[in-house]
């Protein structure tokens, strides 16, 4: 039990890492830079007294900057720990599917970050497949970095650790969870939970997808996370902090 607890405390830590980096940190802090004042900010939202493309763009941009640090920490300094290494790569995960993911939304339904940032370009249908296509050449290389750091970070062949498959599926089912209690003290209204919590987390769909490469690639691969105390408490920490602060939003 104490296993599932840390890696369900890893994988909400490092979704509100992921989460804060869109929508605070990109979004708020590039309404900050132009001038402007974060009205209000929340799991699933940022609102700012003025408009541009480049604050829309600044959120998904800076998700993707959070992904490539994290990649980077794992690549030239990983941590001993194998639960702060899971949170990098764990953070990679979710900042790199969702804002990548984001691309292909956009690219095809003509709404969110990506769509406004090239609203008025012509020729309108080239942009969007354009976008369309980046996101997915960016999501399937996204997929096979991070199973190949799931390999090199956490690979072990004792049989009693984590199979790929379930430390994917559990990492990804805390993710979606913590996304979906945010979403739910939303003062827009519970209905957030399916416009916008839901197709967030679903974005990290190649989290699972990942696992499952693995599992069929090398099929007696084990993925090394014991039980932390200290990891427990601290995405407990995390996940409290982030419902109880960003899900009814801060107004600023």
């Amino acid at each position: 039990m104490r296993r599932i607890l840390t890696l369900a405390a890893v994988a909400v830590a490092a979704f509100a890492l992921a989460d804060v980096a869109h929508e605070t940190l990109g979004h708020g802090g590039m309404c900050a830079a132009l001038g402007g004042r974060i009205v209000y900010v929340s799991t699933t939202f940022e609102d700012c007294s003025i408009r541009s493309w480049i604050i829309d763009g600044a959120g998904p941009s800076a998700g993707v900057a959070a992904a490539l640090l994290g990649g980077l920490w794992l690549s030239m300094a990983p941590p001993r720990n194998a639960a702060s290494r899971a949170f990098l790569l764990l953070g990679f995960a979710f900042a790199a599917f969702w804002n990548f993911g984001y691309l292909i939304k956009s690219g095809l339904t003509d709404q969110g970050d990506w769509a406004f940032v090239i609203a008025g370009l012509k020729p309108a249908p080239l942009w969007h497949a354009a976008i369309t296509i980046a996101g997915i050449a960016l999501y399937w290389m996204s997929l096979r970095m991070l199973a190949a750091m799931m390999r090199r970070h956490l690979g072990s062949d004792d049989t009693t650790d984590w199979s790929p498959r379930t430390f994917s599926l559990v990492a990804y089912g805390a993710a979606t969870a913590i996304a979906c209690a945010g979403a739910a003290f939303d003062p827009r209204g519970a209905g957030t939970i399916l416009s916008d919590a839901l197709p967030s987390s679903l974005g990290a769909i190649g989290l699972p997808l990942a696992g499952a490469l693995l599992a069929r690639t090398t099929p007696n691969l084990r993925l090394a996370l014991p039980a932390s105390p200290g990891w427990i408490g601290a995405g407990t920490v995390a996940g409290v902090a982030f419902v109880a602060l960003l899900g009814p939003g801060l107004h600023i």
